[in-house]
């Protein structure tokens, strides 16, 4: 019995080491490389890259005037998708900081009123 207090008891002293440790460095990585696969899959540095290539093999000045127009709405629209991504990355963050703090907090408030 003893052996399993001290284990329990050395696992909620661990707990914040961990979590502001290994656990943060694991959940960074995982959410950069969410980050960096939704910015590939929207291909915006793709779109960059073509700008001023015609599209559809029209070297007509219309065409090229309308490749790109197209091209820098698809740039902006896909732009502000990967600026939208990288908010929800970092607000992720701030929530996986923040989120023991206000359970210990919630904790605390809780045994109060059972005790009182």
């Amino acid at each position: 019995m003893p052996g399993v207090v001290w284990a329990v008891g050395g696992d909620i002293l661990r707990f914040p080491l961990w979590w502001y440790g290994e656990g943060l460095r694991k959940t960074l990585l995982a959410i950069f490389g969410v980050v960096r696969g939704y910015a590939r899959t929207l291909g915006v540095f793709v779109w960059m890259k073509n700008l001023f290539t015609p599209m559809f093999g029209r070297y007509d000045w219309q065409s090229r005037l309308i490749s790109v127009f197209m091209r820098a709405v698809n740039i902006v629209g896909r732009g502000f998708a990967a600026i939208i991504i990288t908010i929800i990355g970092v607000a992720a963050c701030v929530v996986y900081l923040v989120l023991p703090i206000f359970a210990a907090i919630f904790a605390l408030y809780h045994a109060s009123a059972i005790v009182l």
